[in-house]
């Protein structure tokens, strides 16, 4: 693995930010990323889907009790299930992917993006790119049954008028955003907020919602910026069903006035404080069934950027 080399799109989203500092302070930081692959209890993947041109980008995920992933040699990780035959064409070649590991009741998670491939009878996630990320906005959560779960079992186009996509909408606390780099390597992102933080507007096909402070590297925001194309995830914890949403984005950062940042994690009055918006144009909409294990709520507190810094850390 290397340190994170900052494509255009992301290199001026920071500058609009006044992040670049922290950025590239961040550049080589992995942090308990392995530690955390370890004892997650969802990995999430995101993967260019060639049923809808090679840009669009699907979800897949393996949820249960840890441990999903366990380090075999330098930067690969062995999954405790194969999502290859989810996605078209198999594992028969390797694949390119996002990945998210998260311990959501603990409000963990490390972004793994690299190569999906199949090794005998192991399916293996080799990391190009391996990052421990913060523990702000993850809404804590449990699942209700102690087995693997492989998903989606199925994938079923949606109507954006259909009630369960007003009802998922109006109630996600809990999404993830996935992004293309410009030299095709998909990421995935959490994106957590207060209960309906996402507008969906079906008449003109469109998901927003506010993007909130985070480290100020704008890995998502950069690859939106850089090529449009993204997909979102909002999750129906109560079924173990998603919505995925998928099209282009387009990206403004709105908190102009912020002066330059030096450190990644900083407390502030708001707990949920706006750095910039993001607009999805929906080409295609699916309802996921069973992606995860139905999951419910813990009264655990959900980790704001009104917490300390030492909060907001990995731990």
């Amino acid at each position: 693995m290397h340190p994170l080399l900052y494509h255009d799109g992301q290199l001026t989203v920071q500058t609009e930010a006044n992040t670049r500092h922290v950025a590239d302070k961040l550049a080589g930081w992995v942090g308990p990323a392995a530690e955390y692959a370890a004892d997650a209890d969802v990995v999430l993947f995101a993967y260019r889907d060639p049923r809808a041109g090679l840009e669009a980008l699907a979800f897949a995920a393996i949820s249960g009790p840890p441990p999903l992933a366990r380090a075999v040699g330098s930067g690969a990780l062995a999954l405790a299930a194969s999502v290859g035959e989810l996605i078209p064409g198999g594992l028969d070649e390797p694949i390119r992917v996002g990945g998210l590991v998260l311990a959501l009741e603990r409000a963990e998670r490390a972004r793994i993006n690299g190569t999906l491939r199949r090794r005998g009878t192991v399916t293996e996630l080799v990391a190009e790119e391996a990052f421990t990320l913060c523990r702000k906005y993850i809404a804590p959560s449990v699942a209700e049954s102690p087995y693997v779960v492989v998903g989606p079992v199925e994938r079923e186009p949606i109507a954006l008028d259909d009630p369960w996509v007003g009802m998922v909408a109006a109630a996600a606390d809990t999404t993830f955003l996935a992004s293309i780099a410009p030299d095709g390597m998909p990421d995935v992102a959490h994106r957590g907020g207060p209960a309906g933080f996402i507008t969906l507007d079906a008449a003109q096909a469109s998901a927003s919602w506010t993007e909130f402070v985070g480290d100020g590297v704008f890995k998502s925001a950069g690859n939106v910026r850089a090529t449009g194309t993204a997909s979102l995830l909002l999750l129906d914890l109560g079924s173990g069903d998603a919505l995925e949403l998928t099209g282009r984005a387009v990206y403004e950062n709105t908190l102009t006035r912020f002066r330059p940042r030096e450190d990644p994690l900083v407390r502030m009055r708001d707990a949920f404080p706006e750095q910039g918006r993001m607009v999805l144009a929906i080409d295609r909409a699916a309802r996921l069934r069973q992606l995860t294990h139905p999951r419910q709520r813990v009264a655990a507190s959900r980790v704001t950027s009104r917490d300390t810094p030492d909060e907001q850390a990995p731990r």
